[in-house]
Parts: structure tokens; sequence; C-alpha cells
């Protein structure tokens, strides 16, 4: 192995993930170059690569125990979303002679206990837990927090960014920037000549995110909102009125989350007369069904089998911790937590297009 090779494989197993573009800079060479080192160790099986970032390799469980590990999985429900995410878990597991064990919450946090519960008593060596947040405000409560840290086995967070003041930031984490996935289909919006935007929003987990990076960029960007919709109810047409006065009031961008609530807003609009994207944009976010829409639609789309895949891999790592009685790479020295965000990308379709002011004449 050459001396950059080797140098770059000792910051990634000493240090953890770390940003593609951010080590070449600090290893003062090119992005060709460490992409083509990092494709070679990633091939040798010494790192594992991932969109814009580099992580350690899982260890066979063969060498952290003596026995074949159980990884614990509780998320609110296995589809739409998360099986994504699911998806992204059980390769990585796979990949490391793992057993993967789902639990399914259903957004209820008695349930979601038991669910932990179980998988511990059952002898899981380590957890992946996306535990329910307030709707509102997104932040997990101190009661959860606790809890969360309380656990006997190494947790990892999916998708659930705890804020810096709180107990469970001491726990590793793994998600999408959502706040940043908001701002990007913003700024295709922009970039097509739309001023004026509307926003129209389900009751989510991930909701206040996508709503603060809405909001953040359209006032960045100098556009002008003309509010945020709530959807009233799931599966409701309560925002319906509101979507389209909107309009009517000079809106020509509309971001949605999420596609299923997008699809029912493009029902909506073309209900009212109003065409799809001859005078309106339309894009979504989640991208799980965007594609197969009745006009194919622009969204935002988190890595999600990507999160599940990382999440994996540092609980891996946590479960050789905890079994080497400390950091297997640096003796006497804990491994530092990691709080690991990828930023989205967005799908553009047909659905958004250059805005034109004939069209709204």
């Amino acid at each position: 192995m050459t001396e950059r090779r080797q140098a770059i494989l000792d910051i990634v197993q000493q240090e953890g993930s770390q940003g593609v573009l951010e080590l070449a800079r600090r290893l003062k060479i090119s992005a060709v170059t460490i992409r083509r080192d990092l494709e070679e160790l990633a091939a040798q099986g010494l790192v594992h690569r991932t969109h814009g970032s580099v992580a350690p390799a899982a260890e066979p469980t063969s060498k952290v125990l003596d026995r074949p590990m159980t990884i614990g999985l509780v998320v609110p429900h296995s589809n739409y979303y998360f099986d994504g995410v699911i998806a992204g878990a059980k390769a990585a597991a796979a990949s490391a002679g793992a057993r993967l064990v789902l639990g399914v919450s259903d957004y209820d946090k008695a349930t979601e206990m038991n669910q932990v519960a179980r998988l511990i008593n059952k002898g899981v060596d380590g957890l992946l837990v996306a535990p329910t947040p307030d709707f509102i405000s997104g932040e997990l409560d101190a009661e959860q927090q606790q809890w969360l840290v309380s656990l006997s086995v190494p947790v990892v967070l999916v998708e659930r960014p705890v804020a810096s003041t709180g107990v469970a930031s001491i726990l590793d984490s793994v998600g999408s920037s959502h706040s940043a996935g908001a701002a990007l289909v913003i700024r295709h919006l922009a970039e097509l000549g739309h001023r004026k935007l509307v926003g129209v929003m389900i009751s989510g987990p991930n909701t206040p995110q996508v709503r603060s990076g809405y909001l953040s960029a359209v006032e960045s960007m100098g556009l002008e909102s003309r509010g945020v919709i709530d959807e009233g109810g799931a599966g409701s047409a309560d925002a319906a009125e509101l979507l389209l006065q909107a309009v009517r009031e000079g809106a020509t961008g509309i971001f949605v989350h999420n596609d299923q609530l997008a699809v029912r807003c493009m029902m909506w609009l073309e209900d009212a007369g109003i065409d799809i994207p001859g005078e309106v944009s339309l894009a979504g976010y989640d991208d799980v069904i965007a594609g197969v829409a009745p006009i194919p639609l622009t969204a935002v789309a988190p890595w999600k089998s990507v999160v599940g895949h990382r999440a994996v891999q540092r609980l891996l790592s946590r479960i050789a911790e905890k079994a080497a009685g400390g950091n297997p790479t640096r003796p006497n020295q804990p491994m530092a937590t990691e709080h690991l965000e990828f930023v989205p990308r967005l799908h553009i379709r047909q659905s958004t297009t250059e805005f034109s002011p004939e069209s709204r004449v």
C-alpha cells in the first residue's frame, strides 16, 4: 500500500467518517486522486464509500464476537419511506455476517419502548432506533432521551437528530438533512424564475426540518412565500382551497411535503383548470412515488438506503468497541460521537419548468 493510501486509511480508522473533498484538502491532493485511492481501498474492503463521504469498513462479526451478531432495528413503519432505510440496513448487516431483526412502533412511544425491550431481552448486540419525536417541534422529549441513553446495548439513532443541548446528543446518529433538501428544491424553482411560492406540509416527524429549510431558503434567496399550508387531516382535502387561493394570489411555484400529498395537490390543481407545469410548477419531497405521478414529479430524494447502511456500519463499530473494552483502533480512548447527515439529491422531472408570465395572463 502506498504511503498516501495508508495515511487515508489511518485517518478514517482513527477518526471515523470523513467528507471526501475535505479529506482531499487535508492531505493536499486532488479530488481525482483521492477518489481513485478510495476506490482501491473500498475494493480491498478496507473502507466503506458513500456519496461524498468515506467511513471505516465494518469488520465481519467473527472478528468481534465468537457468535453471529444480531442487530435490532426499530422504525415507525416498514413501507413508504423506511423501506429504503431497512433495505440499506439489511444489506450492511448481511455483508458483516450479522442478522437484522425488525420492530415497528407505528409512531407510538409505548409500543416503541416495548419493541426495544423485547429486542434487548432476545439478546440483540446493538440497536438502531428511529424514535417518535414531537411532530410540531421535531424534537425527542427529555424522558425519551434519558431512556435511550440508559439502554444496555449500543444505540445509533436513525433519521432523528437531537438538539445539541439534549442528553441523547451523546449517541451516534445517522440521517438526512431535510432542511438542506428543502432548500435544494426552492433553489431549483428560483432558477426557473419563480418568485412567488407556497408550501404545503403534512404533519410528520421530519416536517419541522422541511418547513425550516423552505422558509430559510425563501428568505435567503429574496423570494416571496404565500404561506405554508398544513394538511388538515391525513387524506383530507382541507388544504385544497387554501392552495388554490395562493395560486390565485400569484404563487407559481408549489413545494409539497410529501409525494403522496403532492399527487393530491396535482389533482386539486387540475380539477380547478390550472395547468402543470404551464401555469404552476409543482415539486414534492421523499421521491418514493414521484416518478409514477400522473405528471412525473420533480422531487427531493433523501439517501434512504445509504442512511440505513451507514447506521449499521456505525453500530458495528460501537459493538466492536464494547467487545474490546474500548476503541479497538485507539486503545484506552473512546470513539468520538458521530452525528452524520446526508444531503438529499433533487430529481428533476416534468412537473417543473421555467416561469412564463404569459402563461398566467
